[in-house]
């Protein structure tokens, strides 16, 4: 189903004071830029379009616009009162409206962890093979390594950008598999190289609200191996 906003168009916020500027539109949020260069993502229900605000609403959005801008006629004098909008909030409104907008965030990042879990195991239902049985190494606990080497017959003649993409499509894949089994612990062998890889995939296990993640024992591994434990 289409969106009824489009980027550019003006809103405000039905639960909460403020509005702005439409700057990005996906299936599940509305992205507005309020008067502090900041987007903020709102479902659609929690956003009124200004363009559809009626009678004397928009007559006095629009007036109001004409005046800020320099034209048009001068404004009625019982419309002086909207032109403290304009007025800088105080520090304690400056404080009230920034606590606002962390709430709503909270509230939208907690919605898109829960699609994003949803989605994960959406997608490790359909997986129809398990590759994490070639590395089990105990009951619910399998050992992942991502050299290179491992995971291509011609590593010498891959380029470092196609050998990093294959190295993380073997991790995420792995992922997957290990929640569809439902796994215990995972032990991913990244070594320990410029770091790059290591990092990329710290950046992607954070994703995750049903894991657990820390360096693998250096006894062990050294500084080169993550170890992923599932709940």
């Amino acid at each position: 189903m289409k969106s009824k906003f489009e980027p550019g168009d003006k809103v405000k916020f039905l639960n909460q004071t403020g509005g702005g500027i439409v700057t990005k539109v996906t299936d599940d949020f509305i992205f507005v830029q309020d008067d502090t260069g900041f987007d903020i993502p709102m479902p659609a229900e929690e956003l009124i379009r200004m363009a559809d605000m009626q009678g004397a609403g928009k007559l006095f959005n629009k007036a109001m616009e004409d005046h800020l801008k320099g034209k048009g006629t001068p404004l009625p004098s019982a419309m002086p009162m909207a032109a403290k909008v304009s007025v800088p909030l105080t520090p304690e409104e400056e404080i009230k409206q920034l606590k606002n907008q962390v709430a709503n965030l909270k509230d939208q990042i907690a919605k898109l962890k829960k699609q994003l879990s949803h989605v994960q195991q959406q997608n490790a239902q359909s997986l129809s093979d398990n590759i994490l049985l070639q590395h089990q190494t105990a009951p619910g606990e399998a050992e992942v390594d991502l050299h290179i080497d491992m995971l291509s017959e011609r590593p010498g003649d891959l380029t470092p950008h196609e050998a990093f993409e294959i190295q993380m499509h073997y991790f995420r894949l792995c992922m997957n598999h290990a929640f569809a089994n439902r796994m215990k612990k995972v032990t991913f062998i990244h070594g320990v190289g410029k770091g790059i890889l290591k990092d990329e995939i710290n950046k992607e296990l954070k994703q995750y609200d049903n894991i657990h993640f820390f360096d693998a024992p250096m006894s062990k591994y050294g500084v080169g191996a993550t170890e992923v434990y599932f709940r």
